[in-house]
């Protein structure tokens, strides 16, 4: 039994040196790199000083590929931005990242993502769960579940605040907006998802009857949608009709919710109500009314 406790030292020292070469950047890894080094006994330690050599040695002018910087190009595609001998950006599809790339690239990709700011490449990180490269499935598994981790706790000091005076709006209109970040991050699944929705719903509604928000309206009916509530979606959109009778967000959300009734005379009805008020309208608005048009 005393080998027992005598490796659990080794292992509490050596997570203490790996929180202090993180604290004092000694160690060029990101910190939440220590959770690996603290909950994977002998092998996170060393999977720490591997990664540290590997980006020290990177980083001193040899070959290097690397995530600088993903933005929305779209609606619905994004992409990665990453450095090129030749060129200063090259733009890659996530896709094509996991798939085309070598492994050696997928997990320098991966490893840039956990050293920048996996909260900010989510739908990267999940993606990358499911490739078929172990390794980037490792990482990419574990730095959800500390994201996931990170979201609980901060709900549940939220939760704890909101309880403790349920008539503070700033701290309700926190916990309405972080609740909202985390179910957009698409991290929750089956009944906790549902629970959290239901969450959502009764919190939206609480802060729209003390202040009317278009966005709170817009959330609320997406998040019915979500929920698979058509009934509470009309509804919601209802008011949002009379409070912002032309707004974008509405038309679209109206789009939305008649193609998921499959009302088509209603759609076309809509576009005809549009086009005659000369309702200013984005170019992704446009593109959506000219999709259901044709």
């Amino acid at each position: 039994m005393t080998w027992l406790y005598i490796a659990l030292a080794i292992h509490v020292l050596c997570c203490i040196l790996v929180l202090w070469g993180l604290i004092f950047k000694i160690l060029k890894v990101h910190r939440y790199m220590f959770f690996v080094a603290l909950l994977l006994p002998f092998w996170g330690v060393l999977i720490v000083i591997i990664l540290h050599f590997q980006i020290f040695i990177k980083g001193d002018g040899k070959k290097e590929i690397g995530i600088e910087k993903m933005k929305l190009e779209s609606e619905i595609y994004r992409s990665i931005a990453v450095e090129d001998q030749k060129s200063s950006f090259t733009a890659i599809p996530i896709e094509e990242a996991l798939i085309v790339n070598t492994a050696k690239e997928r997990r320098e990709i991966i490893m840039d993502v956990l050293n920048d700011n996996p909260k900010e490449y989510i739908e990267f990180l999940q993606k990358a769960g499911n490739n078929d490269d172990t390794e980037v499935v490792h990482y990419a598994v574990t730095a959800m579940v500390e994201i996931s981790k990170e979201n609980d706790y901060m709900l549940q000091q939220l939760e704890r605040r909101h309880s403790a005076d349920p008539e503070d709006y700033d701290v309700l209109t926190e916990y309405c907006d972080f609740l909202w970040h985390c179910l957009e991050q698409n991290l929750m699944q089956g009944q906790l998802e549902i629970m959290n929705r239901n969450l959502f719903a009764d919190l939206a509604k609480k802060k729209l009857a003390i202040k009317d928000s278009i966005t709170d309206h817009v959330r609320l009916t997406v998040n019915y949608f979500k929920l698979g509530n058509y009934t509470e979606a009309g509804a919601s959109i209802e008011r949002l009709e009379e409070l912002f009778p032309n707004s974008e967000k509405l038309i679209l959300l109206k789009l939305q919710y008649y193609a998921s009734l499959g009302r088509g005379e209603s759609i076309k009805e809509l576009i005809d109500e549009v086009e005659s008020k000369h309702i200013y309208l984005s170019a992704a608005a446009k593109e959506a009314i000219a999709f259901w048009r044709e």
